[in-house]
């Protein structure tokens, strides 16, 4: 056999392969998922009827989920695990499950009216959903609980799980650090106040090259010049200003 023979046989060969590849990718390649989350916001809802008092604690969190296979696949639970850990037991958590799907808009405005929200920002109940392939699928979930007692912890961690039918069994996609000091706790049940905790791998990002502003503004201003009678303004919006500004007849 002759080099340019072989030459040929292999590339003939790659090329077999490749396509194989790609074939496979396009075609038969099962049910593959990619998630994507946000900040998680969490609430926690006071609740009293005559001597019983309990508490009802929520989390929302905006998920984006792709399926990057080729075939269509079922997302068939997802939840919250709550670690608390700093506790010494086994099995130091618990979990929060997925109640509803909500319209962001008009849920955060309102978010500490729950039963105005109940009427007004919930687009439907929690169910399992279907993924075609190629498709991105993007809802804001409601994950909640309940506790009967107050829950103080220095250290929690979040971590969004998501359970699909390709592979049947639950798999860690998102992570977020927090804590629920006594202080945070009164002021989140005094107020109906919330607070929202970055995604942990959102901190990775490299921040070292960002500058110091002040001293780069300081290096490249210009001096505004005020014109006369623009001092006597009680607005403090520019594009109004620079309006009346840009139609001032010259002198």
């Amino acid at each position: 056999m002759d080099v340019t023979t072989a030459i040929s046989i292999a590339i003939s060969i790659a090329a077999f392969v490749l396509s194989s590849i790609a074939l496979w990718q396009t075609h038969f390649a099962k049910f593959k998922v990619i998630c994507s989350t946000g900040n998680l916001q969490f609430k926690i809802y006071p609740f009293q009827h005559n001597k019983e008092r309990w508490y009802i604690p929520s989390v929302d969190i905006p998920i984006t989920i792709t399926n990057v296979g080729a075939r269509a696949g079922k997302i068939l639970g997802l939840r919250i695990r709550i670690n608390y850990i700093d506790v010494q037991v086994p099995k130091n958590y618990e979990f929060f499950n997925p109640q509803w799907d909500v319209d962001y808009r008009i849920y955060n405005p309102i978010s500490d009216k729950r039963f105005e929200w109940f009427d007004k920002a919930i687009i439907g109940e929690w169910m399992p959903f279907t993924v075609l392939p190629k498709q991105t699928v993007t809802k804001h979930l409601i994950f909640e609980s309940r506790w009967d007692k107050p829950i103080i912890q220095e250290n929690i961690n979040f971590e969004l799980e998501v359970y699909i039918s390709s592979t049947r069994k639950w798999k860690k996609v998102a992570k977020w650090q927090g804590y629920l000091t006594s202080e945070v706790w009164s002021e989140t049940i005094d107020s109906m106040a919330s607070f929202i905790i970055r995604e942990a791998s959102s901190d990775a990002i490299d921040l070292e090259d960002r500058p110091n502003l002040t001293d780069l503004h300081n290096q490249i201003r210009g001096e505004y010049l005020i014109l006369k009678g623009d001092s006597d303004k009680t607005s403090s919006y520019f594009g109004s200003s620079s309006k009346k500004t840009k139609n001032r007849k010259k002198s």
